[in-house]
């Protein structure tokens, strides 16, 4: 009998997937239809070997930030030709080519179709899309404004997604010689050593300390390699763990701002992050105190998250958001804080960050140029 896998909505809008035998699609939405559900897509498995496929590469396929580019433009472009939302998710859906873009877009059909607004389906995907994202979806469809607010997500996420680049870019070369570096000192310790320690010992002469430590952690490498294997499996398994833990980002975060070169360019790219995102937001008419509050969810910097949350408070308060980030002068420059002070007065708070994060977007470009131009004699 033949295998069906499908797509369905409850009562409440949430997308449930799986699979089903039976002899044709009419008897799989019966079947639906007796569970109370919506049948939204059916699709026959050919045989077994192309379900697993198909599964396999729903849950390891992920959605790139070129993906969300390319979702809000599009869908940006369809609404400005004057298709419906709903009409343009059809348009998208067919020409969705990663299975997770498809389910996403068909939810959020599915949601809409049920009443839900559109910024509730990429809530419910918050794995996949950023606090600021959906925060920015929101405000459009509360302000009534979605064309024009998707058109500042998608210029956001372009800016995003060009920062993040130039970052990879600049550091591939410090990595490749990190790379070269460690894989040496492995020859060495793994070949070179070994071979030298039967030298020396025949010649009888007292090896200085440090050249005898040398030769017993070539002796300790090289006696079970499965052992230094699993040992060395363990310890990036548990940076990548310990990264993830408060205690690891505010450890990580407490080294980056005492090395040289490295503070400041960390510095320069959390000030760009938040200044842009906070412009976006209140460009597209979200309330400070959520705009703050999205914008602290967004970084990644544990020091400014918390500089944010705290000045949340103050901000609630009456306090206006300039004087409580002047607490901050290791984190927050006189110059922005004066800036975003005369924005607050003037009511252009959103264009003057506008300015600032352009500012400091090309210093954080002339700061990787630096480091890389310093790197490159070794």
């Amino acid at each position: 009998m033949p295998k069906f896998i499908y797509e369905a909505s409850d009562e409440s809008g949430v997308i449930k997937t799986g699979e089903f035998e039976a002899s044709a699609k009419a008897d799989v939405v019966r079947h639906l239809e007796g569970r109370e559900l919506i049948p939204i897509n059916i699709t026959e498995l050919s045989d077994k070997g192309e379900s697993k496929r198909s599964l396999s590469s729903s849950v390891f396929e992920r959605i790139t930030g070129l993906d969300r580019i390319m979702m809000v433009r599009n869908l940006a472009a369809a609404i400005k030709s004057g298709l419906s939302i709903i009409e343009a998710l059809d348009i998208m859906i067919a020409d969705a080519q990663k299975v997770v873009v498809r389910n996403v877009l068909i939810s959020a059909k599915s949601n809409l179709e049920n009443g839900q607004p559109l910024w509730k389906t990429f809530e419910s995907y918050n794995n996949l899309f950023p606090s600021v994202f959906i925060g920015l979806v929101k405000a459009g469809e509360f302000s009534g404004n979605l064309s024009g607010t998707l058109d500042e997500l998608s210029d956001h996420l372009m800016r995003e997604y060009s920062l993040s680049g130039k970052i990879r870019a600049a550091l591939m070369y410090p990595l490749l010689l990190l790379g070269a570096a460690v894989a040496v000192v492995i020859f060495i310790l793994i070949f070179v050593l070994p071979r030298l320690s039967k030298v020396f010992a025949t010649s009888g002469f007292e090896l200085p300390l440090i050249t005898r430590l040398l030769i017993g952690v070539s002796k300790t490498i090289t006696s079970n390699f499965i052992l230094d294997g699993a040992i060395i499996g363990f310890f990036i398994w548990f940076f990548f763990y310990f990264r993830k833990r408060p205690s690891g980002k505010r450890l990580i975060n407490w080294i980056l701002f005492r090395t040289p070169v490295v503070k400041e360019l960390i510095k320069k790219i959390a000030l760009v992050r938040f200044s842009r995102t906070l412009a976006s937001l209140l460009k597209s008419g979200t309330s400070m105190l959520d705009t703050l509050n999205l914008s602290a969810d967004s970084m990644n910097n544990e020091s400014y998250k918390q500089a944010l949350m705290e000045s949340i408070e103050r901000v609630k308060g009456g306090i206006p958001l300039s004087d409580s980030l002047k607490t901050y002068p290791k984190l927050f420059p006189r110059f922005l804080v004066g800036l975003m002070a005369v924005g607050e007065r003037t009511g252009t708070l959103d264009r003057t960050l506008t300015t600032f994060s352009g500012f400091y977007d090309e210093e954080v470009d002339n700061t990787l140029k630096a480091l890389v131009s310093f790197l490159e004699p070794l």
